[in-house]
């Protein structure tokens, strides 16, 4: 027999090794999924401005009048006279009307009995209720205070030929903040005395986009002023929320991070954020009465839900469904827009 019909003799006697299938059944991994879910942290809603609770759904809040509080209306006097004499004026009240906002998802009685443990569908139901209006929450929170011609003054962030923001006044432009070029520390300090020029207060608190933290951490101005004298190589090549806060000589920086869907139901998810390129300078405090304030969240509490979600089980035994249901009840209202500035397309 030659070299080769040896060979082929051979290989008749070899055998395929058993393959999977024949001796065991795949099973889903019970311990862990994969779900796309967004961290809690990445939404600012119930960060930024204070939710106070309303006695009713629509109403009126009081108004005082800006000139009671920086108009000097003291003059000399001396016994026997009458001393000078003002008044106290109010402005016109404003409006608030709470808006109901709802979401529900349908639960078939038998689901949670027949499907697989690595489905727990019960718990997957709940935070779809939780994560839909948490994100219907920002998304109204976005719109009603994040853009131009909400606030007493808008600026616009420009790839060259920018006025500069020296004026104080509403419609300047600055260089973007991803340009090296750009100067945030003059911008913001302009923006700090436009609002106090305005309000006559201080902004304290400031939102961006998570667009723009990554540049401003970037930019070369701010990390000039950490650079540490004894070597390059103890500098910061970026900087964090608490340094650049420290460096544009803010209270609090908030940054958002949460995106949407921008697709229809059903069409390919396309991702964008919430807070796009825009920054938001301004004063926040606690509510409460005589007090400045940019802006809160009304909430109607009653019956079902107010700023925060309330949650219900509705079974209908016809069926054998249980709706999982979330509610809110609240509203986004600006008080003193002139207390807040907006900067649109902060980087390119």
């Amino acid at each position: 027999m030659d070299y080769r019909s040896q060979i082929a003799s051979y290989q008749q006697h070899v055998q395929k090794d058993m393959d999977y299938s024949q001796i065991m059944v795949a099973e889903l991994e019970s311990g862990w999924s994969i779900s796309y879910q967004q961290q809690e942290s990445y939404f600012v809603a119930d960060k930024w401005f204070p939710q106070i609770g309303v006695d009713k759904i629509a109403g009126y809040y009081p108004k005082w009048a800006k000139e009671n509080a920086f108009t000097n209306k003291a003059g000399t006097w001396r016994p026997g006279t009458l001393p000078p004499t003002g008044e106290l004026k109010v402005d016109t009240p404003g409006f608030y009307a709470c808006q109901r906002y709802a979401f529900q998802l349908p639960l078939l009685a038998d689901i949670p009995f027949v499907a697989d443990e690595a489905y727990p569908v019960e718990k997957a139901t709940t935070q779809m209720v939780t994560d839909v209006l948490r994100l219907n929450k920002e998304l109204i929170i976005a719109n009603a205070f994040f853009k131009a011609g909400i606030w007493g003054c808008d600026w616009t962030g420009v790839n060259s030929g920018e006025t500069g923001t020296g004026g104080q006044v509403t419609g300047l432009t600055f260089r973007r903040f991803n340009d090296a070029d750009s100067d945030p520390l003059e911008v913001f300090k302009d923006a700090k005395l436009t609002i106090k020029q305005a309000a006559g207060i201080d902004p304290n608190v400031c939102i961006m986009g998570e667009q723009v933290y990554q540049s401003l951490r970037l930019n070369p101005t701010l990390i000039a002023m950490f650079r540490n004298p004894q070597g390059a190589e103890k500098s910061p090549t970026r900087l964090n929320e608490d340094m650049i806060a420290q460096a544009l000589d803010i209270e609090k920086i908030i940054v958002a991070r949460a995106m949407y869907n921008t697709s229809a139901p059903g069409d390919t998810v396309d991702l964008d954020w919430i807070f796009g390129k825009g920054i938001w300078l301004g004063f926040v405090d606690s509510p409460g009465p005589l007090k400045t304030i940019a802006a809160m969240n009304l909430s109607f509490n009653d019956p079902l839900g107010g700023f925060n979600t309330a949650f219900e089980q509705v079974p209908d035994l016809l069926t054998h469904t249980t709706y999982y249901r979330g509610f809110q009840c609240w509203s986004p209202v600006v008080m003193a827009e002139d207390a807040g500035l907006f900067m649109a397309e902060a980087i390119a």
